[in-house]
């Protein structure tokens, strides 16, 4: 056996080893938390009142409303529409899914629009330099 395939064996070993220790790493992580009504309170406890928020409930329907009182029992939160509407009241069985709403913006969002600038004006720059090139 010649020494490259020798060599080409022994990293192939190497990073299938480090791609299983890697998988099983993963996968082990954390515990699933089951989501009751305890668990929600605590978590809407610590969002300030007038924040933004998405609830998806047990039915299916979701809503984005500015949360505006915190209860033992459920959540009341008002919805910002064109014609009003009156708050809603949600209890804590009927919350699948409650989280703050963010605006969508991100530092990889802002890094990769950045670096889309610097590339668009590097190009600029090189095609006025290589149009004024004698």
């Amino acid at each position: 056996m010649k020494r490259s395939t020798r060599s080409k064996r022994w990293i192939s070993l190497i990073v299938a080893m480090c791609l299983v220790a890697s998988v099983s790493t993963f996968a082990e992580q954390g515990t699933p938390v089951p989501r009751s009504a305890e668990y929600w309170y605590s978590y809407a406890g610590k969002l300030p009142v007038g924040t933004s928020i998405r609830v998806r409930t047990t039915d299916g329907k979701r809503f984005t409303a500015v949360l505006s009182l915190v209860e033992r029992d459920a959540i009341t939160a008002e919805f910002r529409t064109r014609i009003p509407e009156p708050a809603r009241r949600f209890t804590y069985d009927q919350i699948q899914q409650l989280e703050p709403k963010t605006n969508g913006s991100s530092i990889a969002k802002a890094a990769a629009v950045g670096s889309a600038i610097g590339a668009g004006t590097f190009l600029g720059l090189l095609a006025l330099f290589a149009t004024t090139w004698d």
